[in-house]
């Protein structure tokens, strides 16, 4: 590679199509011999032609410094002598390279350069774990210096110094690596693949490092091996004591100290449950980890549930490291999640060779041979992918049950649950623990602590497990009808291999027994069409998506025993696919091409069957008489006319059934989280939990140390109309007028919270067509990847503005990304028209309880607390609040969320006068 000559491009255009009359309107060129930067070169080139203001804005060109410079056809030849000879670089190869030939050859000096390399592919390749791959993003992440982004001289030079960087990557993968991923590398755009080869046959053999190691041709991460210690140690009892300790690290805090001695009390006298209402940005995270890391000490183990998986990594990132700092040591960590986060290395095994003619699924063949190099864990969350439902991921996640294979000794999910038992911190989410509060996992531990505990009190609002019956009855369609289109050449390659399964008559008995599973299909649908929709939602209200919130009781006992039968069958119909989808990774090497893709189509179907195999237990299971939590059931079908929309869901009205669990492993709960009280009480959330006011805890609210009165500035428009009385197509309207004017001020990073996951696509759709879209880089939740990659990218841009659910920013410290700017759209209660708030209001009014005073509006209240909270978390912090709903001001509950909030006096201004005065903070603040 190094012997080799490379010229980077990066063009300024006036456009993107070349054909429709855009043009260059700079060049800039970075010449790279013997591995290094040999030359640079940069013109200005007059279009002929105006240019619009967004490229202006981009670019910092303007008309008047073109005016003067030559035209394409003057500079042709010379950038034609540059070319010569060189293999051509770009980031984004297929833009840069067709533009400039296409210029090139108007002018008469066409040429072909020996070859092309794309530096997009080439990262997400060397990069695995980036959260971005835009080359703004790029230079930032690898701290490459980029002075004029959007500047063809500034991004030519930042992408040849990128490209030098990734050539060196390259070489340091081990030989074994570059082997395999020489086999892959073709699928890569231009001629990029060809410097894998190259690396791949000019690598010398040579013995691994210790901390890697090869097996059956995979190079991995060698598993760490840890020792827990015990160790004599003193919690600091005093002030005095605890400034020596935290100080300079840390600034002592009055409220997190309390918090601290209140933590280490109920250790040292085991109290069952502990409530704490912590407001945010007052170092709730800090103030439980340091007398937990007391308690570890001595040999004990802790379960820590977060919210979000977001949370989880926050905390290890973050918080712990912060923690060890301080006491100078290091903790056993071990971060748990559900097994399809996982790879499953001989999944990923027999996955790597099936033969796809998908460049995508190529690309990620390549990304995660560099990953296995560098990942101790196989968290698939560690790429920051995109999209994670893809057919790929389903085939090569782990489903926690592997008990043999060849890469059984380093299985990371089993790796896993041996490093939990050595492990002194245990993170998890709540959804994972609730699931498996019975599971062996958390033996060593008898304290849990749930961060961020307000969450479950919102998880009674969500469905607890969906059966989808048009998705299993069309799933296992598929599978027949491939296994009836393949069965000669499928026992032709069974006989090949000397197998005697899955002969004429298998096939005839999986048909009998999806025949009988189909006709209870049929028998449940007529019931529950019947004696469910028909006869409680009117003829005249049938023409629109239908749902049903019903008591347990509602459900006969004759849909109950179909239920059953449905359940029965399913099981023997997937027990049927059993004997060849176990037999096949056992023949898969040397497998037909035909055969290969029977089997992986065949194991993403069976695996949606099974999952709505386990939904549909989980659903038989809560209608059980034994049924310790209040539940409901919720039925939906979207389409009258069509049986296969229909949908069965399960919903827990209260987590009476969690918290007896929660007895058995543990001995002591901890409840924390920024939201928990309500006027000033616990009563309300231990009402919504499920907590009888016998059950024994001991309960601490605390204060901020500081006032927000000079943090933070809130405002509430005045020339909004409410929310609930507009159409949903005006309200969004509204929305993208609003938000137009208020964040095109270059306060700095902008946080806008949404209700709805809808509106907030359709506010994004039409934000995209404004102006802000070219001057803001616009990160969109359910459209950028995930929630840590969205996390990520908004740390790198200044001018980022990120649009995501109200849920987001739950518990989630941006502050050291320097946001400025939060925008609340909509005061955040769940839409009535909800059957699961419906279902749950019945249940309140069944207890005697006013559903808006004792959930609708504590619940608002407490999300809308911790929106407010992504914004001030310190006392040197600055922002600015926006609530875009007047109901705030207007509505008789408005003071009292007001009150809960404990806010600065909310200001009123229009919007045009608020839109100055954002401008005004925005030129006075330094920008950071």
């Amino acid at each position: 590679m190094k012997d080799k000559k490379y010229i980077v491009v990066d063009l300024e255009t006036t456009g993107t199509k070349w054909r429709e009359g855009d043009r260059i309107i700079q060049f800039a060129a970075v010449l790279i011999d013997q591995g290094q930067i040999s030359g640079q070169y940069n013109f200005l080139i007059n279009p002929q032609q105006d240019l619009t203001s967004r490229i202006q804005e981009l670019t910092g060109i303007t008309p008047k410094m073109l005016l003067d410079q030559p035209l394409f056809p003057e500079i042709a030849g010379q950038i034609k002598n540059l070319l010569q000879g060189r293999i051509f670089v770009a980031h984004n190869v297929n833009f840069d390279l067709p533009f400039l030939q296409a210029e090139l050859q108007a002018a008469g000096q066409e040429i072909e350069p020996l070859g092309a390399v794309d530096t997009v592919e080439l990262a997400q390749v060397l990069l695995p774990e980036a959260p971005s791959f835009k080359l703004t993003d790029l230079t930032r992440y690898l701290d490459i210096q980029h002075l004029n982004p959007h500047q063809a001289d500034s991004d030519a030079l930042a992408t040849a110094q990128l490209f030098l960087y990734l050539q060196e990557q390259l070489k340091s993968l081990p030989q074994p690596t570059l082997a395999l991923m020489d086999r892959f590398a073709s699928g890569l755009i231009r001629q990029t693949g060809d410097l894998i080869t190259d690396a791949a046959q000019s690598a010398p053999k040579k013995v691994l490092p210790t901390h890697l190691v090869l097996v059956h041709g995979l190079v991995l991460t060698r598993p760490r091996r840890h020792t827990p210690t015990t160790r004599i140690s003193s919690y600091p009892q005093t002030v005095a004591a605890k400034k020596k300790l935290l100080e300079p690290l840390v600034n002592y805090r009055p409220q997190q100290a309390q918090l601290m001695d209140f933590i280490h009390q109920l250790l040292e006298q085991p109290t069952n449950i502990g409530l704490i209402d912590a407001p945010t940005g007052m170092g709730k995270t800090l103030g439980y980890l340091l007398p937990l890391s007391y308690y570890v000490d001595q040999g004990q183990a802790v379960v820590i549930a977060t919210s979000t998986r977001l949370l989880q990594q926050q905390l290890v990132q973050e918080a712990l490291p912060l923690l060890e700092q301080i006491r100078q040591q290091t903790y056993l960590t071990t971060v748990i999640s559900s097994p399809q986060h996982y790879l499953d290395l001989d999944n990923f095994y027999h996955w790597l060779f099936l033969k796809t003619n998908q460049r995508s699924t190529e690309l990620m063949k390549l990304r995660l041979l560099v990953w296995l190099t560098r990942t101790q864990t196989g968290d698939l969350g560690e790429l920051n992918l995109t999209q994670y439902d893809q057919d790929w991921c389903h085939l090569v996640c782990s489903n926690g049950q592997r008990t043999q294979g060849k890469f059984y000794k380093y299985d990371f999910w089993q790796h896993l649950q041996l490093q939990a038992q050595q492990s002194q911190f245990l993170i998890t989410n709540h959804a994972y623990l609730q699931k498996h509060l019975t599971d062996p996992l958390w033996q060593t531990a008898a304290v849990v602590i749930f961060d961020e505990a307000n969450h479950l009190l919102d998880q009674t609002l969500e469905p607890q497990t969906q059966l989808k019956l048009g998705t299993l009855k069309n799933t296992l369609k598929k599978v027949s009808d491939l296994l009836y289109q393949q069965r000669q050449p499928l026992r032709q390659f069974l006989r090949n291999n000397s197998l005697k399964v899955w002969q004429a008559n298998d096939l005839a008995s999986f048909e009998a027994e999806r025949n009988t599973w189909q006709q209870y299909l049929d028998q449940l649908q007529a019931d529950l069409s019947s004696n469910y929709f028909k006869s409680l939602i009117p003829l005249n209200q049938r023409q629109q998506p239908l749902n049903l919130a019903l008591r347990l009781e509602q459900i006969t006992p004759k849909t109950q025993q179909r239920l059953q039968k449905l359940a029965r069958s399913l099981q023997a119909v997937l027990l049927k696919l059993n004997p060849i989808l176990t037999i096949y990774p056992t023949i898969a090497e040397g497998a037909p091409i035909e055969m290969q893709h029977l089997f992986y189509q065949l194991k993403l179907d069976y695996q949606v069957a099974w999952q709505q195999n386990q939904n549909l237990e989980a659903i038989l299971a809560s209608l059980s008489p034994w049924q310790q939590s209040p539940m409901g059931l919720i039925i939906s079908q979207t389409n009258y006319q069509n049986w296969d929309t229909m949908q069965i869901a399960t919903q827990t009205f209260v987590n009476q059934e969690l918290l007896a669990q929660l007895q058995e492993p543990f001995s002591t709960c901890f409840f924390l989280g920024g939201s928990l009280s309500y006027q000033q009480s616990f009563a309300n959330f231990r009402l919504q939990l499920g907590l009888s006011d016998q059950a024994a805890s001991q309960e601490l609210q605390l204060q901020r140390d500081y006032a927000l009165d000079n943090c933070l500035q809130v405002y509430l428009p005045t020339d909004l109309s409410a929310p609930n009385k507009l159409t949903t197509e005006t309200y969004v309207q509204d929305l993208v007028q609003a938000l137009s004017l208020l964040v095109s001020t270059d306060l700095g990073r902008t946080l806008i919270l949404f209700n709805s996951l809808t509106t907030l696509q359709a506010v994004a759709q039409k934000l995209r067509a404004t102006p802000l879209n070219d001057r803001y880089e616009l990160l969109v939740q359910g459209t950028h990847g995930s929630n840590a990659r969205l996390k990520k990218r908004f740390a790198l841009n200044r001018r980022a503005i990120l649009l995501a659910s109200q849920s987001f920013g739950e518990g989630l410290n941006l502050a050291p990304q320097a946001l400025k700017l939060v925008i609340i759209t909509r005061l955040p209660f769940d839409a009535p028209t909800n059957p699961l708030v419906q279902s749950k209001d019945n249940y309140w009014r069944q207890q005697g309880e006013n559903p808006f005073l004792v959930e609708t509006l504590p619940t608002a209240t407490r999300r809308l607390k911790q929106q407010v909270g992504r914004l001030i978390r310190s006392p040197q912090d600055r922002g600015i609040l926006i609530i875009l709903d007047p109901r705030l001001q207007n509505s008789a509950y408005g003071p009292q969320i007001i009150q809960e909030l404990n806010l600065p006096p909310v200001q009123q201004q229009t919007l045009l006068e608020l839109r100055r005065l954002i401008k005004k903070q925005g030129q006075e603040d330094p920008h950071p």
